[in-house]
């Protein structure tokens, strides 16, 4: 029953999930004149935002049955948010958001604060990777490494088996737009942290070359790498 679940959660793409921000706009629109029906709006957000989380630790399951049967190796990393970057970027939205309010309240018949708060969540609720970073988790298993990384609309899941990786080396990275290193980690700033470089001089498949993360415990990942990986680096 619970691999039915996942499968089904996992078939809708992240693209999808990511709707609910519109529902929104008219829940705080139709709040003051209709709070029951503004309910129904806010009840589509809730789902919006639990079924991305279900989704994450669905794909853990996954990964888990798939990888690690039987009680195999499953060492999970999952970078937390950066609250800094976050709370500094909330500051100016909500700055911004008032000001914007401010602006245009009367409109459409909405007032300064449901201009703020339509502003200032659909925001974060469909830029939410802007403020909180990329959604990454890591897994080691006993064959290979798991990532999967949703850095806007788009998620990315993908499987690294140990036999078609080179080499894993410790560095820092700084991404840059047309390199042949893909940075799937929370924040595209620099950072220290694990280079992959595939044993095929192709890449690891036609659009993915070399391949940046950032573990949340470097140290403790790299001591979770089998024997000639992390103990070479």
């Amino acid at each position: 029953m619970t691999q039915t679940l996942n499968r089904f959660i996992l078939g809708f793409p992240v693209l999808f999930l990511k709707q609910y921000p519109y529902a929104w706009i008219v829940f705080v629109a139709l709040w003051p004149r209709s709070p029951s029906m503004a309910l129904v709006f806010l009840a589509v957000v809730v789902i919006g935002v639990i079924s991305l989380r279900w989704q994450a630790a669905a794909w853990i399951s996954q990964m888990r049955s798939e990888h690690a049967p039987d009680n195999g190796k499953f060492h999970v990393d999952q970078p937390s948010v950066p609250w800094r970057m976050a709370a500094q970027k909330i500051g100016l939205l909500t700055a911004g958001g008032a000001i914007a309010a401010f602006l245009l309240q009367g409109r459409l018949g909405l007032s300064f604060w449901q201009f703020f708060f339509i502003i200032a969540g659909f925001a974060i609720f469909y830029q939410d990777t802007r403020f909180f970073g990329a959604s990454v988790i890591y897994i080691i298993t006993a064959t290979g490494i798991g990532i999967r990384f949703v850095p806007s609309h788009l998620g990315y899941q993908i499987f690294l088996p140990f036999r078609e990786i080179r080499q894993i080396e410790r560095t820092t990275h700084k991404y840059r737009e047309g390199s042949d290193t893909d940075a799937f980690t929370r924040t595209r700033e620099e950072a220290d942290g694990l280079l992959l470089i595939p044993k095929d001089p192709r890449g690891f498949s036609k659009s993915l070359q070399k391949l940046f993360i950032v573990p949340a415990d470097v140290e403790g990942f790299l001591q979770q790498l089998p024997y000639g990986f992390g103990n070479a680096v």
